[in-house]
């Protein structure tokens, strides 16, 4: 009686991690059955990303990550299983990280209208479009089920208060979200504007813009996955106020999140200092190019150009950074962010 009383615990706190495992692995499977269904024949996750490449600007690129994601969920909660500190918590937060990029990047499938528009029926040759397979709606049932899973498991002593995550925490990056949604939105007159004036280098210079939101988010909220949110969550916004791009702004805004998400996972989300906020800025900048690679064209510039580019753009991550620490300094100054620890940090200083 005894042992199986101490049993339960540990067995309970496995649950929702084999929950994200079993659904991280149906939704690997589903990527390969039929995701979009046309006249004469349907297409498989895995077929359409293959007849689609080089139409959709890069997209056929962002479904191959549907699996590699399915996979990262897998792993990431399996070795979480084996880790009751806060080492167990992160690689528990990057699973939910990992399905919501899933579930963000299957949706966004079903919303982008270019997949269903002249250049894909003229590339396909498969006839009128009949509408979209059980695939991409097991994709994107099970990455939620497999993000609910890991979030399940914040409830367990092991999510110690660095990366259990609160009410208030969601609010702020809600918030965040919307105004940089706003700006982000509005920004882009500016970007062509100084396309226009600087050519591909005056544009990148200012392309650091769309850093800020995750920078930001991840400095003040500080728990894994806040700078990841913070982004994906603003170019969300910035779609749902009529962004010219569409949907597919989503995932440019999730390729954006993982360069500076990276970094704060290296200093185990310890390290807050002018070092790191600048490098997390650099290393977003340089992460988001292979994206921009084929969404924006970039392959088709002159290799002397592509390095200018990269050039500039590092100044510019360094930039959005040292926005991001000055911006979060400032906040917390007005005492609006004493319930976060960059308020808490700051009143112990005091």
């Amino acid at each position: 009686m005894d042992t199986t009383t101490a049993d339960m615990p540990q067995r309970r706190a496995f649950s929702g991690r084999w929950v994200a495992i079993a659904a991280g692995i149906v939704a690997l499977v589903a990527f390969f059955f039929p995701w979009i269904n046309y006249q004469d024949r349907a297409y498989s996750g895995f077929e359409f990303a293959q007849a689609m490449g080089g139409v959709t600007k890069g997209f056929d690129v962002t479904l191959y990550a549907i699996p590699v994601l399915a996979i990262m969920v897998i792993a990431f909660a399996f070795v979480s299983m084996f880790n009751d500190t806060e080492g167990g918590a992160i690689f528990n937060s990057w699973a939910i990280l990992a399905a919501v990029s899933g579930l963000l990047i299957s949706a966004v499938f079903l919303a982008e209208k270019a997949l269903s528009g002249e250049k894909a029926l003229e590339t396909l040759r498969a006839g009128e479009l009949a509408g979209f397979g059980p695939g991409v709606y097991a994709s994107i049932i099970m990455f939620a089920i497999a993000a609910l899973g890991g979030v399940f498991e914040w409830r367990r002593p092991a999510a110690r208060e660095r990366s259990a995550w609160r009410t208030q925490d969601f609010v702020l990056l809600a918030i965040l979200a919307i105004v940089f949604g706003a700006i982000y939105w509005q920004w882009i007159q500016a970007w062509i504007w100084s396309q226009a004036l600087g050519g591909p280098f005056g544009r990148e210079l200012f392309f650091g813009v769309w850093f800020i939101a995750g920078l930001l988010g991840g400095y003040i909220v500080r728990r894994p996955g806040a700078a990841f949110l913070a982004e994906s969550l603003a170019a969300l916004a910035e779609v749902l106020l009529g962004a010219a791009a569409g949907p597919i702004l989503v995932v440019t805004g999730i390729m954006q999140a993982v360069g500076c998400e990276l970094v704060f996972a290296l200093t185990r989300y310890r390290s807050w200092g002018w070092t790191t906020l600048l490098v997390a800025g650099v290393v977003t900048a340089i992460v988001a190019i292979p994206w921009n690679w084929f969404r924006l064209g970039y392959f088709g510039l002159e290799p002397a150009v592509i390095v200018g580019i990269l050039f500039v753009r590092i100044i510019s991550g360094g930039l959005a950074g040292a926005a991001a620490k000055i911006i979060g300094d400032l906040l917390a100054r007005t005492g609006a962010l004493n319930f976060f620890p960059i308020g808490r940090e700051r009143m112990e200083e005091v």
